[in-house]
């Protein structure tokens, strides 16, 4: 087992009740809420949950940077699935900030190749931030590295997008 590093564990909000599977016409039902519990706070759209943290900003530029931090496993890829559900409305621009991640599972790998499917048939322009092992390692060894919009620092990646 290996030990936890989460860096919010704060008291939840906010629950959903939507059904798994409801479809999004912007994104399609892969990316439909999970009904996973989350917390929203701040001007810039920061979302604390079970181990992860998502701070968004709505950039002038009609852009939305996303940074996340702390692990994306099982119990927090749910929480990013619906915030990418809640937050994203075809058409999008989207940089998703992997650097403060410092764990990277299966369940997170399954919410970014959806993302990356239903960008492809969607209005969805999108790019991903990876600059650390911790990313790049899992992308890679599953072959996502070679499906989706990898860059290594922002700049890059909003000039992508």
């Amino acid at each position: 087992m290996r030990p936890s590093h989460s860096q919010d564990r704060g008291p939840l909000t906010a629950r959903t009740s939507a059904p798994a599977g409801a479809g999004d016409r912007a994104l399609g039902p892969a990316l439909t809420p999970a009904g996973a519990p989350y917390e929203q706070t701040g001007p810039t759209g920061t979302v604390g949950t079970s181990g992860m943290r998502i701070d968004a900003e709505h950039r002038a530029d009609g852009i939305v940077h996303a940074r996340v931090s702390g692990e994306l496993d099982l119990s927090s890829a749910p929480d990013l699935r619906k915030w990418i559900h809640e937050e994203l409305a075809a058409p999008a621009r989207l940089v998703l900030d992997l650097d403060g991640v410092d764990f990277l599972g299966s369940a997170g790998l399954s919410v970014l190749a959806e993302l990356s499917e239903q960008a492809a048939v969607s209005r969805l322009s999108w790019a991903l931030v990876a600059g650390s092992r911790v990313v790049l390692r899992p992308l890679e060894a599953t072959g996502l590295a070679e499906q989706i919009p990898v860059h290594t620092d922002v700049d890059t990646a909003v000039l992508a997008v």
